[in-house]
């Protein structure tokens, strides 16, 4: 019987891990994603500064500038998302703009807040 000659076998590991660098992954998305939030975000406060700026010097009242604005940035989300994004991003905007307007006015001008209003009279309050 002829021998039969096992070869020296090195385990190769040829099996690809699925989760391996999951972790890393998900890690480096939420930075590069924040990274990229914080960009757009500063370049749309800019290209907000600049809009004031220019309907500051137009012969037409500040109130209608900031509220044509507006109406073009709201339309342009509304016809561009679905309607549920839509509506989720408005009320979150909506939302978020009460909170910084009431820290803003408890920071510089607390006489304006009472603290014992319940939440619907402060945002009532703050935005009337």
């Amino acid at each position: 019987m002829p021998k039969i000659r096992k070869g020296k076998s090195k385990v190769k590991n040829n099996v690809v891990p699925f989760r391996a660098d999951e972790k890393n992954s998900i890690e480096e998305e939420q930075t590069q994603r924040q990274s990229e939030q914080d960009r757009l975000n500063s370049i749309l406060r800019d290209k907000c500064n600049e809009m004031l700026k220019i309907i500051n010097t137009s012969s037409i009242e500040k109130e209608w500038g900031l509220y044509a604005l507006l109406f073009h940035a709201k339309q342009t989300a509304s016809f561009d998302l679905h309607p549920s994004e839509y509506v989720r991003a408005n009320d979150a905007s909506s939302k978020e703009i009460v909170k910084n307007q009431r820290e803003y006015l408890e920071k510089n001008f607390s006489e304006f807040i009472n603290e014992d209003m319940d939440i619907k009279e402060k945002n009532k309050k703050i935005l009337h």
